[in-house]
């Protein structure tokens, strides 16, 4: 029997009854009664549901609650009466016409629940890292919603959020910020069980057929999106492991900083940010007594100026970690915030307790030093290695980066700049940016980030502002969320990485939303050493791929508005683009960029690769702009390093230009301007690309009709004057664009693409 959500209110003490169970069961509807009527309820023994809004249906099999993870067990008539050892409640309600409330409320310890689809369908999300030897699906993964720390290809991939999806159709997401643990290890089930004893879960149900991107978009409004970081934060952002070390004959770190921009300058190389790493402070392990080092940073306030003067932010390493003697360590100490049974004098040092209202005022107070002096954002780290209780992992990290944004946004306002950080959770997706960890510097570590970035997507880490529907984080007002990781590994050896090996990472990260780099320490690309005999090659690819990504800004900050927006991030998982074709359920090696770019990065020594193309369309190779290839189909590729396999769907339109100074200080009478590429193809007659200009609160269209060998490119107010570049049959035709908005006609075309 089918019963909507309002008769099942009516029918709940009868539900209840048949089933010998204590629970009492409403109905209770949460929103419009017309959006309530396209989602309905069947029940199933022993205490499932069936949830579905004619599109999808959404098999909640059972209810889990016990005393222990391991031993909670689905509600059932046999059971001894109860939910746990008392009554409990269990409420549903529609929100609209996608999305379910569950809510649990018991005094068993662990609450959670079950979801039944075919074995043959996949489930993805939850976690950042690509388990079970870089998977795209979490197929045969039980693990707990925690960072994960020393593992193969890349250590503390640490984004995470308590949300899955699978290809059965439909989404769930636990909003909470209490441990648990997801378990998928048997084909076609997923279980989760948190440490509470009252749970709210959302199920989340398509518009349509295989739409998987409505479910993101769902999941993002009752969770929180990223916010729009400033420009600075696309890269490329260069940093040092340790610049106190590797000076070439300099005297302080802060010349070492003036040398990278020289050379950058040199070699006409873009930049837009800088960020020190620890150590840069004095106490022990240089952190903890909020200042620079005066031996190594002599003018900090005057060298922060100059850089921002020669086009560059400048971020700083922040953790939670109280180092033994230190300022931070000591008033913890006498306070009494410190989390207990960590050992002071061991590495990790231990964390505050951020719950402590004077704990986190205190933390806030002296970490404002930093922006005070110039400073425009934090690259955050740890929170996961064993310095406070795991349970307590998700809610301290949200809290310290709260923490780290307040700081920032009290001196520059919102957007003005950028936080990062490597252990993450959704609730600080308004309030943190993410790198990926600590790739190892091998082909495998490339290999793994390419996956993780993937799978970040999947989870909302993109970039977005929060909407929240009917979740308690509501009051998030915020929004960033960008994906990146640190080209070439951060893992390395003397001899790592390899020039080819970080030739093709800097292409992935040419690709990717944020562009980072580490260099120093005997691995600067202008810098050869006898370990690390780089060529000027290398600083030519590093020149080619960060001009590219530069080029790319007005493509990646339309995204990653439409990220801020909706929440569907600019690295995308194949399946979101060409849901028709089940090869791309499983693909974790290739991505979309955006709706326009198919990107195959070369993970593997030698140059060579295969590529497959998904269904629905042609992809015409983006550097020579000669190749075409039909979806559906399969091509060995061979490449140097001066490229990546990219390729560029038919229709698309691709805003590129350069619309942010950063550090080009070498181009006389710089000035903005907007260069449109458009591809268009019979085949797809009409195309449009939702651009961002950075003062509307809406995006601009752009629209390209190709008909009978004409094409019309119409936009509006995109606030640059520049170019619009058609790719044909026969060469490249130009024509002016206007900062107003205008359109341009090209005639007598022939597609690429036909």
């Amino acid at each position: 029997m089918r019963l909507s959500l309002l008769q099942l209110a009516a029918s709940a003490s009868t539900l209840a009854h048949t089933r010998g169970q204590p629970v009492e069961v409403d109905g209770r509807h949460g929103g419009p009664s017309s959006h309530a009527a396209s989602i309905s309820v069947s029940s199933t023994s022993p205490f499932g549901l069936t949830f579905s809004n004619g599109v999808v249906s959404a098999e909640n099999t059972a209810i889990l609650v016990g005393e222990t993870n391991r031993s909670a067990t689905p509600i059932s008539a046999s059971n001894d009466g109860s939910i746990g050892d008392s009554t409990g409640h269990i409420s549903f309600s529609a929100v609209n016409s996608q999305v379910a409330k569950i809510t649990i409320n018991t005094t068993s310890s662990f609450v959670g629940a079950r979801f039944t689809t075919s074995e043959s369908d996949h489930f993805y999300g939850i976690w950042e890292y690509p388990f079970k030897n870089r998977q795209l699906t979490n197929d045969g993964v039980n693990f707990e919603i925690k960072g994960v720390e020393n593992v193969r290809g890349v250590n503390y991939a640490n984004a995470r959020s308590p949300f899955f999806i699978t290809n059965a159709g439909y989404g769930v997401y636990t909003d909470t910020l209490e441990m648990g643990t997801y378990n998928f290890e048997q084909s076609g089930v997923a279980e989760f069980n948190f440490n509470s004893s009252s749970l709210v879960y959302y199920i989340i149900l398509p518009k349509e057929t295989d739409d998987y991107k409505s479910i993101i978009t769902a999941y993002s409004e009752l969770s929180n999106t990223i916010y729009m970081p400033p420009d600075s934060a696309y890269g490329p952002i260069y940093w040092s492991d340790d610049w106190e070390q590797d000076l070439h004959g300099l005297n302080n770190s802060q010349e070492s900083y003036y040398d990278t921009i020289t050379h950058l300058y040199d070699y006409q190389i873009h930049g837009t940010a800088m960020f020190a790493d620890r150590p840069y402070g004095t106490g022990n392990y240089s952190y903890g007594n909020f200042d620079f080092d005066p031996e190594f940073y002599p003018t900090p306030g005057q060298f922060i100026a100059n850089l921002s003067n020669w086009g560059f932010d400048f971020q700083v390493w922040a953790a939670n970690r109280a180092f033994l003697y230190t300022e931070l360590y000591n008033v913890s100490v006498a306070n009494g915030w410190l989390f207990p049974g960590i050992d002071p004098e061991f590495f990790l040092g231990p964390a505050l307790n951020l719950s402590i209202p004077e704990a986190y005022d205190y933390f806030k107070q002296h970490l404002s030093y930093y922006p005070s002096v110039g400073v425009k954002g934090y690259k955050i780290d740890r929170g996961e290695e064993g310095e406070l209780p795991v349970y307590e992992q998700n809610t301290q990290i949200a809290l310290f980066e709260q923490l780290c944004w307040e700081t920032m946004e009290e001196k520059w306002g919102e957007g003005n700049f950028y936080n990062f950080a490597r252990n993450i959770v959704d609730r600080s997706r308004s309030r943190s940016a993410v790198w990926n960890g600590d790739a190892q510097s091998n082909w495998t570590g490339l290999a793994f980030s390419v996956t993780s970035g993937i799978r970040s997507g999947l989870i909302g880490f993109s970039q977005s502002e929060a909407n929240a529907i009917a979740s308690s984080t509501s009051s998030l007002t915020h929004h960033t969320g960008q994906w990146g990781s640190d080209t070439g590994g951060y893992l390395r050896d003397l001899d790592d990485p390899h020039q080819e090996l970080w030739s093709r990472w800097m292409w992935f990260s040419t690709f990717s939303p944020m562009y980072e780099i580490p260099i120093g320490t005997n691995h600067t690309p202008w810098y050869p050493t006898e370990t690390n005999p780089y060529t000027p090659e290398l600083v030519q690819v590093l020149k080619e791929s960060t001009d590219l990504h530069y080029e790319l800004f007005p493509f990646i900050k339309s995204y990653t508005y439409q990220a801020h927006k909706t929440g569907l991030p600019a690295i995308r998982a194949a399946f979101l683009e060409a849901p028709q074709d089940p090869k791309t359920y499983t693909m974790g090696e290739s991505y979309f960029f955006g709706a326009e770019f198919f990107i195959a990065p070369i993970i593997t020594p030698g140059g060579r690769r295969s590529v497959y193309f998904p269904e629905g369309g042609k992809y015409l190779e983006y550097f020579n702009k000669t190749a075409v290839h039909e979806g559906g189909t399969t091509t060995d590729v061979e490449m140097d390093v001066h490229a990546i396999p990219a390729y560029v769907r038919a229709g698309s339109i691709v805003p590129r230009g350069q619309i942010f100074r950063g550090n080009d200080r070498w181009t006389a009478n710089w000035m903005p301007y907007l260069d449109i590429e458009v591809f268009p193809s019979a085949e797809v007659p009409q195309s449009r690309f939702w651009y961002y200009n950075g003062d509307a609160d809406e995006e601009v269209i752009i629209e390209m009709i190709m008909e009978g060998g004409k094409v019309v490119v119409q936009y509006g107010n995109v606030a640059l004057n520049g170019t619009i570049s058609a790719f044909l049959k026969g060469g490249k035709q130009t024509a002016e664009i206007h900062s107003g908005g205008g359109s341009v006609v090209f005639e007598e075309c022939e597609s690429l693409f036909e």
